[in-house]
């Protein structure tokens, strides 16, 4: 299991609540999450713990390693950036997470991983530069 803590600007007591989370990442690329927190819209909270219980990927595709995510909070946003060490390739992936200090508030995230905008080139079916034919750079001239 993974714990994740961010330590943002102390505020208001209470139920933390996280948003749906934001891919910013591509298949092909490290995971990046964008989780929106708070207690209320632009309520700050002291402290947020989250323990990544398990990543399951569809159809035998593989998952990132539970133990090597990192985290960030930027100032003045109420935002946590949840970020994987390895690539990941599967198309979506199930999270499950619960708060450190409440055993029982197991949630799932299901999270769809875009395709990466860039096919390979095999994909696009390039010719290689020697098998073009050569283009004339003569000039005419008067």
């Amino acid at each position: 299991m993974l714990a994740l803590t961010a330590m943002p600007a102390a505020g208001a007591q209470g139920d933390i609540k996280l948003g749906e989370p934001s891919v910013l990442s591509q298949r092909g690329q490290r995971l990046k999450l964008a989780v929106p927190y708070g207690s209320a819209t632009g309520e700050r909270i002291s402290s947020l713990g989250i323990e990544i219980v398990s990543i399951e990927a569809p159809d035998g595709e593989r998952a990132p390693d539970l133990t090597r995510f990192t985290t960030a909070t930027p100032e003045q946003r109420n935002l946590v950036f949840i970020t994987s060490a390895e690539r990941v390739d599967a198309a979506a992936l199930t999270i499950n997470y619960r708060f450190i200090d409440r055993p029982n508030s197991l949630q799932t995230w299901r999270v769809m991983v875009p395709p990466a905008l860039m096919a390979e080139s095999r994909e696009i079916g390039l010719e290689p530069a020697s098998a073009r034919p050569a283009a004339s750079r003569r000039s005419k001239r008067n």
